[in-house]
């Protein structure tokens, strides 16, 4: 996987920008606030379809203009590539986005899933650890999505009955006489619920295999990391029955709450450090190379399930690191192409001789 162009127009403070990347290491560096985040996140959101910093379009939008553009040109096993991502503001509130591969529209946003992989490690990313376990359900889909895109429509059509279910249990709870439908809803929340939690637990086995050695080798051994997938299902002999029966046995209990309190998207994955929840007893330096660790593991994983090495995408990950532990970081770097971002250049001056370097000042790049 490598991206030789990206076209940034109009996108948050880019009003046009052309940058060629090349192989190895691209360190982007500058002062804070001037755009370097912004590539990064222009990468991301052609691998994913969304960004690491928002849910809103309208963010991603320069100001006073009327919408963006990113187009990103790379070669997949020497096969050339483009994405384009076309959004265009229709009302203060509404957006359109058009995304094109090779130039042809895609009907399905996880017909983008696999075009482009990428793994990225941003400040946010301590969300992982910090917050509750939507962001770390996060995390986990769309390592997977990008993987396997079955799993991403899994994902839609789960939320799709979850809404509906919910709407129907508020009918219910305000004297609505369609409860034999709930039977029905069940039924389907758990064959589709019942993929993903599989499909989850397979990767939570994989990722804590290669990530307890990746912080074993960052720490070298004086830590031990654990990942651990947290669900209701106990009995993976008859995963989905079980779902079911759990579901009507709280039936009662969610008509009067009037929400779904059970499945998939409750689960947690739990971050243990020698023992103990890294959320509760862990530094900051302690989270922030848990997280690396986690990173490292899906960029292990999607080359091994793809064949392909993702794009690498390092947001200021390195700055609280020291140099030990860059190197180390750096050694452990499997991928025809990643992008660094720092304040400081000299830094990464004597690290490798196989990187390159951008300088941003303001919205504009420059090879240096």
């Amino acid at each position: 996987m490598l991206i030789e162009n990206i076209v940034l127009k109009d996108f948050r403070n880019y009003e046009y920008q052309e940058i060629s990347p090349k192989k190895g290491i691209n360190i982007i560096y500058g002062r804070n606030a001037q755009g370097k985040t912004n590539i990064l996140e222009s990468i991301f959101l052609c691998s994913t379809a969304r960004s690491h910093r928002t849910n809103k379009d309208s963010d991603l939008i320069r100001t006073l203009q009327k919408g963006y553009l990113i187009k990103i040109e790379g070669k997949r096993d020497d096969e050339p590539f483009s994405i384009d991502i076309n959004c265009t503001k229709i009302t203060s509130k509404t957006n359109k986005r058009i995304i094109k591969v090779n130039d042809i529209s895609l009907t399905r946003t996880g017909q983008l899933m696999g075009v482009l992989n990428s793994v990225m490690f941003s400040p946010e990313d301590l969300t992982i650890i910090k917050e509750g376990p939507s962001e770390r359900r996060r995390f986990l889909d769309i390592l997977i999505s990008q993987i396997n895109p079955s799993y991403f429509y899994a994902l839609q059509e789960y939320f799709k009955i979850l809404k509906q279910k919910n709407a129907l249990l508020k009918n219910i709870y305000e004297g609505g006489k369609n409860k034999d439908l709930i039977e029905i809803y069940n039924q389907k929340q758990a064959k589709t619920g019942i993929k993903i939690i599989k499909e989850r637990k397979n990767f939570i086995e994989q990722i804590n295999i290669k990530a307890k050695q990746n912080h074993y080798d960052i720490t070298k051994g004086i830590e031990n990391l654990e990942i651990k997938y947290e669900c209701d299902i106990v009995d993976f002999s008859n995963e989905e029955n079980e779902l079911y029966k759990a579901l009507e046995k709280i039936t009662e209990k969610e008509i009067k709450i009037q929400s779904s309190i059970l499945g998939p998207h409750r689960d947690d994955i739990e971050i243990i450090l020698d023992g103990m929840n890294i959320k509760d007893y862990g530094s900051q330096g302690q989270q922030r190379t848990a997280i690396l660790s986690l990173k490292f593991a899906e960029m292990q994983i999607i080359k091994e399930k793809t064949g392909k090495k993702p794009v690498l995408l390092l947001d200021d990950a390195l700055s609280e690191l020291d140099l030990l532990r860059k190197r180390t970081l750096l050694d452990k770097i499997d991928t025809k192409q990643t992008f660094i971002t720092c304040t400081e250049k000299r830094k990464y001056m004597t690290l490798d001789d196989n990187i390159n370097f951008f300088y941003v000042n303001k919205g504009t790049v420059k090879s240096v």
